[in-house]
């Protein structure tokens, strides 16, 4: 029997699966919690549960990650520094920061490089790189390169990278290696968040080999990418940024394995998000313009995600003692923190003790982070040292750390060292209602309890009431959520439908729909949805049926649901796309030749024909060479040719003004694709 181990480690559960690959079955699964301080914890507590025997049995390790994910978001990683060559300074003062770039004066400009048409224009100044890099304000862990058009022509990102190496000896990423796509600015993005990922993948794989190491598993290590497929772990260390959507791609490729469907929306519901993504005939829908996260907009190959602050660990509070807000800030769960502290519990039975109406939620509770790094208090406010010192010896509730800070609980400002991960907040979430129904008793009810009954007490309304509320406004906003996507995918590229209107109207009619007296109003719409929709996470089978039925169509939820981005990552397959466009050369004759532009070299034809072939054979050959360096030696190549014409002016009949005037197709381009596919090699890697 050949084993496999896949592990995913999210924003709130670490999952683990043991996968047989002659029965395609999964032999066994496990879950911990996240402990952000120190990830391995996680993974050891997973490996800890499983059949060690087994386990040591394990062929292959597959991991899936939110990790570089958080960091795009967090803003955290290493400090790198970007190198422009032949960009324009007031593009990228203007577009630059949408796509996730530092400021022009923290970028390094070079003049010169080449045209569109891959030949160079001026050689850049290399003695003034040298010169911008030898400064204090130059020098950094990495360097990313990207030229205006690198694409084109690499020679340019090839020669900085050596010289830069050479003077520094520091890691650089060219742009050119990590995406194909003409928008400079968005490679430039790619880069340079992969440089600053560089020493955060790393340190996470090299943590993992060594929990690895310890239990005697000496088997490959792959990860998945952004687009659901598997790549090595050296492409991996060398190439992270591939992972920044790694967790939901793996859930996609979950989904799918557990289900067999090959038509869906999938919908995983974790502790922090819920993602969402469509699947058309055993593919998921890819975005058009690369992985978007946060501030971030990179030309990364990657499935197209709507994700939602909405998960089991969303906090709950109240707007004004009107009304629910759940998401899309988290919290730990209060269940989960009287268990591990105490007197979180005795500070709730005072609070409910006092009988106090707030317009602030004051069941919230902070607690202290202790890990690597959070001991210094270089640049940390006078207020914020004081809220580290009050918490140093437990949590505080709110209004207790407003009162040992000197503070108000309006004035407190406690957001910087949330985001630091220096402290913890704490409050009532859906999986505190699920311990009041049954449904997730894993931690201390009693504390669920009370932080529900504060909760009521702000509302005016009974707890039965007030749990009832919060399934129903979670299933309106998966509800939305879905529909949201379904529309932008359908419709999106007519800007005058009134979409948010849609959506809106959607929102209204599903909260009807779960009204007991939904069924008797004289006018029922319908939306009815044509594909399942596959549910994923361990409390998704208590919210998405009630929106299958309100969208008319089936549901699946399958066994393993809880761990399906494990099973995502051992079940995966590795896939590489390699493009090779033609250009035609056009004189007042007409066309004169071809230019062909391949990711190594760049080609000049007298034919189309000649041109064509000589891009099949350059596609093929980097999709089967990027295939085997993630991992599979044999893989199955499929090659699409698409020529792109274009309708020019119509031109008028002046011989017969009766006829309709003609539009002439001018020929644009040609692209040339080639998807290579294949199994993991274990005796490759």
């Amino acid at each position: 029997m050949q084993v496999g181990l896949g592990i995913d480690t999210g924003g709130t559960y670490t999952d683990g699966v043991l996968f047989n690959f002659d029965d395609q079955a999964v032999l066994q699964t496990a879950k911990a919690l996240t402990r952000k301080e120190d990830l391995t914890v996680g993974i050891d507590e997973v490996l800890d549960q499983m059949d060690q025997p087994l386990l040591r049995q394990a062929a292959l390790v597959a991991l899936s990650t939110t990790l570089a994910t958080n960091a795009c978001v967090e803003n955290k990683g290493g400090y790198a520094r970007l190198v422009l060559i032949g960009c324009d300074r007031k593009i990228v003062d203007r577009y630059g920061p949408g796509n996730g770039l530092p400021p022009a004066d923290d970028i390094i400009l070079l003049a010169g490089g080449h045209d569109m048409a891959g030949q160079l224009v001026t050689e850049p100044d290399w003695a003034e790189l040298k010169s911008r890099v030898g400064l204090p304000s130059g020098q950094a862990d990495a360097y990313a390169v990207v030229e205006l058009w690198g694409v084109r022509n690499t020679a340019c990102e090839s020669k900085a990278r050596e010289l830069l190496h050479g003077w520094t000896g520091m890691p650089v990423v060219c742009g050119h290696e990590i995406s194909g796509t003409l928008n400079s600015l968005r490679r430039a993005a790619s880069a340079l968040l992969n440089a600053r990922l560089l020493p955060l993948i790393n340190a996470f794989l090299d943590a993992v080999r060594q929990s690895l190491d310890r239990r005697g598993i000496t088997a490959p290590l792959v990860i998945v990418r952004s687009d659901g497929s598997l790549m090595a772990e050296s492409v991996a260390r060398d190439k992270p940024v591939e992972t920044l959507l790694s967790g939901p791609a793996a859930s996609v490729a979950g989904g799918l394995a557990l289900t067999g469907l090959q038509s869906g929306i999938v919908i995983d519901m974790g502790g922090t998000t819920s993602d969402i993504a469509l699947v058309r005939q055993g593919r998921p829908v890819m975005a058009a313009e690369g992985a978007q996260i946060g501030s971030w907009r990179t030309g990364i190959r990657s499935i197209k995600i709507q994700t939602v602050g909405l998960g089991g660990d969303s906090l709950i509070r109240h707007h004004k003692n009107t009304h629910l807000v759940i998401g899309p800030r988290r919290a730990a769960p209060l269940s989960w923190a009287a268990g591990r502290y105490p007197q979180v519990l005795e500070q709730l039975e005072l609070l409910l003790q006092a009988e106090r109406k707030h317009t602030v939620s004051l069941a919230e509770f902070f607690y202290r982070v202790d890990k690597p790094g959070n001991h210094s208090s270089g640049s940390l406010t006078y207020q914020e040292q004081r809220i580290l010192d009050a918490l140093a010896a437990g949590p505080l509730s709110l209004q207790n750390l407003a009162d040992k800070t000197g503070s108000t609980i309006y004035n407190m400002k406690t957001e910087r060292l949330e985001q630091q991960e220096r402290i913890m907040r704490c409050g009532l979430t859906p999986t505190d209602i699920m311990h009041l129904t049954g449904d997730y008793p894993a931690w201390q009810r009693k504390a669920a309890e009370i932080g529900a009954d504060i909760m009521a007490l702000q509302l005016s309304v009974t707890r039965e009431d007030l749990v009832a509320e919060v399934q129903n406004k979670v299933k309106e906003m998966l509800g939305s959520a879905i529909l949201e996507m379904l529309l932008d995918h359908e419709y999106s590229e007519d800007p005058g439908q009134g979409l948010s209107g849609v959506v809106g109207l959607g929102r209204t009619l599903l909260r009807q729909h779960m009204q007991p007296d939904g069924q008797d109003r004289f006018l029922q719409p319908e939306m009815a949805c044509a594909v399942p929709l596959i549910g994923l996470g361990a409390p998704i089978h208590l919210f998405l049926p009630t929106v299958a039925r309100f969208m008319r169509t089936t549901i699946n939820i399958p066994r393993h649901a809880a761990v399906a981005n494990a099973v995502g990552a051992i079940t995966g397959q590795v896939m590489a796309t390699a493009e090779v466009l033609i250009k035609p050369r056009y004189a007042v004759s007409g066309i004169t030749g071809y230019d062909g532009f391949s990711k190594a070299r760049t080609c000049h034809f007298e034919t189309h024909d000649h041109a064509v072939a000589w891009a099949r054979e350059q596609a093929e050959q980097e999709a089967r060479r990027a295939a085997a360096e993630r991992g599979a030696k044999q893989a199955d190549v499929q090659l699409s040719v698409d020529r792109r014409d274009a309708a020019i002016a119509a031109v008028r009949n002046e011989t017969d003004p009766v006829r309709p005037q003609s539009a002439a197709p001018v020929y644009l381009e040609t692209v040339v694709q080639a998807r290579a596919i294949g199994r993991i090699d274990l005796a490759w890697l």
